[in-house]
Formats: C-alpha cells, sequence, structure tokens
C-alpha cells in the first residue's frame, strides 16, 4: 500500500463524496468543453450485448486514448466522468466513454435488465476497441462500480491496456450494499436513482415486470435480491455480490500495470476490504487519510487531485 497526503479540501468525507458528482463542477466547462464538442455518439454492438460510448479523438495523430467508465446509475455524462475526460483531453490523450448497459439513455438498446455480473459484455465491447485503437497506448479508467469493472477486464487474458486505473471501487460489494443502506444520506439517494432507472426500462420493455411490484419495495437490500433471483443466474444474493468481488484470485490474473485508488474515508466502501488484496504483486493499491468517495477534491475551485495523479502516472 501507499498512501498519499495531499491537501484536500473540504475534509468532510460526505461533502467530498457529494462534490463529486455536483453539477456545479461542470461550471467551468460551459464555453469551453472540447470533449462534447468533438464527441461521437457511437453503438458497440457485439454477440452479448449493445453499448453506448462518446468518442472524443484528438484532431492530430491520437497516440493515446483512455476508456472511461462510470459508477453505478452513473453516465458518461457523470459529472466526475466529464472533469476527468476533459483534463485527459487538456493533456492531449483522446477519450473515448463507455456507459454500461441501461445507463444514461441506453435502456431501449438491451432487453435483458443490467447487474453488476455482466462482464463479458463490457469486455467484448473492450476488445472490440482495442482492436481499432491497435498500436496506440490504451488506458482504461473506471470510478466505483466502473473501476470494479476496470479491475476485473484486467483480468481477462485476451485485453492488455498500457494501464489501468479503478477510482474507489467496491472490493466487497456485500459490504459496500450495507454500508450504502446503513446510510441516511447515501441509501435514499441510490434507491431513488435505481427506481427512476427501472422505471425506464419498465417504459421500454413493460413484460420484464409484469407481476413484480418493485415500486413497492424500499430497501436496496430487498430490491436487489428480488431483481437477482428473478433475471440472473445466480440462485442467492450471496452468490451474485461475489460474482463480482474483487478477489485475489481476480486480482492473481490481472495482465496489465494496474493501480487502485482509495480514501480511508470512503463512506460506501469499506477501508477494510481492501485488506484482503494489499501487497499483491498484480496491483498498485494508492490510499489517501481523506477524499470521500470518487472525490478528492483540492481547492475551493473544485479540481479533484485524482485527476491530477492519474495523468501524472501517465506521463511518467
Amino acid at each position: 500500500m501507499i498512501i498519499y497526503r495531499p491537501r484536500l479540501k473540504p475534509k468532510n468525507r460526505h461533502l467530498q463524496s457529494i462534490l463529486a458528482s455536483a453539477k456545479w463542477r461542470l461550471w467551468p466547462l460551459r464555453h469551453n468543453n472540447p470533449v462534447k464538442e468533438v464527441g461521437q455518439k457511437e453503438l458497440i454492438k457485439t454477440p452479448l450485448a449493445t453499448l453506448q460510448g462518446f468518442y472524443s479523438p484528438q484532431p492530430k495523430n491520437n497516440k493515446q486514448t483512455a476508456i472511461l467508465i462510470h459508477g453505478w446509475e452513473g453516465s458518461a455524462m457523470s459529472t466526475y466522468l466529464q472533469r476527468m475526460a476533459h483534463q485527459l483531453y487538456a493533456a492531449g490523450i483522446g477519450v473515448y466513454r463507455l456507459n454500461l448497459r441501461d445507463h444514461g439513455d441506453s435502456h431501449h438498446l438491451n432487453e435483458a435488465l443490467f447487474h453488476s455480473c455482466r462482464l463479458d459484455e463490457v469486455v467484448a465491447s473492450l476488445k472490440q476497441l482495442q482492436a481499432r485503437f491497435v498500436g496506440q497506448d490504451l488506458y482504461l479508467i473506471g470510478f466505483s462500480l466502473g473501476g470494479n469493472f476496470a479491475v476485473r477486464a484486467a483480468a481477462d487474458r485476451d485485453l492488455s491496456f498500457t494501464g489501468v486505473y479503478a477510482v474507489s471501487p467496491p472490493v466487497n460489494p456485500e459490504n459496500s450494499m450495507q454500508a450504502i443502506e446503513a446510510s441516511k444520506l447515501y441509501g435514499p439517494y441510490f434507491l431513488r436513482k435505481w427506481k427512476r432507472s427501472l422505471a425506464i426500462k419498465q417504459n421500454h420493455f413493460p413484460h420484464l415486470f409484469e407481476g413484480h411490484p418493485w415500486q413497492q419495495l424500499n430497501s436496496l437490500k430487498e430490491l436487489t435480491e428480488t431483481l437477482v433471483l428473478k433475471h440472473t443466474e445466480y440462485k442467492t444474493i450471496e452468490a451474485y455480490f461475489y460474482g463480482y468481488s474483487l478477489t485475489p484470485e481476480v486480482i492473481k490474473n490481472i495482465n496489465s500495470p494496474t493501480q487502485i485508488i482509495t480514501a480511508w474515508d470512503d463512506p460506501v466502501i469499506p477501508f477494510a476490504d481492501f485488506s484482503t488484496i494489499d501487497r499483491l504483486s498484480n496491483i498498485k493499491l494508492v490510499t489517501t487519510p481523506t477524499g470521500g468517495h470518487c472525490g478528492f477534491i483540492k481547492n475551493w475551485r473544485l479540481h479533484s487531485w485524482v485527476e491530477d495523479y492519474i495523468i501524472n502516472e501517465i506521463q511518467s
């Protein structure tokens, strides 16, 4: 484990976590956002799924491209992802922002529901992008659940990246779910966002929800268990959580330089969970005493230290 002590402000972990997604962090980009200005909306079609992406190439000689994956109920338009993309693009790196199934405005593209064990379709999409950007330095950067996907993808033997960076990824999803549900702040927030997403999905594919009173469930665990048993191959919620855990076995299969970046005070990812993968040779675990969940805000301009860190690592 490597410990950094950047001067982050505010110190409060909840403010850090809230500011990570705060829309006013995008205010400086309102008149200067080349990532969106040159961004091309695309569909990546594989036998497993059709995923949506936004490609922002550099105007001259793209030699480096970074693929970004958002967190649960986020999207390619999430504040933290746009800020990271902006910094990468300003550093001369092309950017590809990938939407997971049923995130952003992609609910209509696939009939089956999203769940966190759908790694194969993400890997299939990444393989297409890897073939497309052959000859370039290719980076994979994920935030929260997107960071979890990034680490698991790095363990696929057919994928190779110049660098993989996972910011605040859940290691033991069951513990993360318990931390979220125990919070009066994050529990209702994620439940509200998830139900909004499910309502959109129901509008496109109403037959999926016939005889399923999911709207009446007001517990993340109950809703997760109900949907897992009905819409996945998993027989128990525990088996489902284990299916996307970052276990030592997963880490040992990583074949690309991979860094996990997390804060000790993350309110939804228990820091103790990282003890199971700390000191494994296949990853570099970078930690900070403060920073919250995907925050790492360092000043009143709401700049994030983690953006600077990743770009410095890429350029070093």
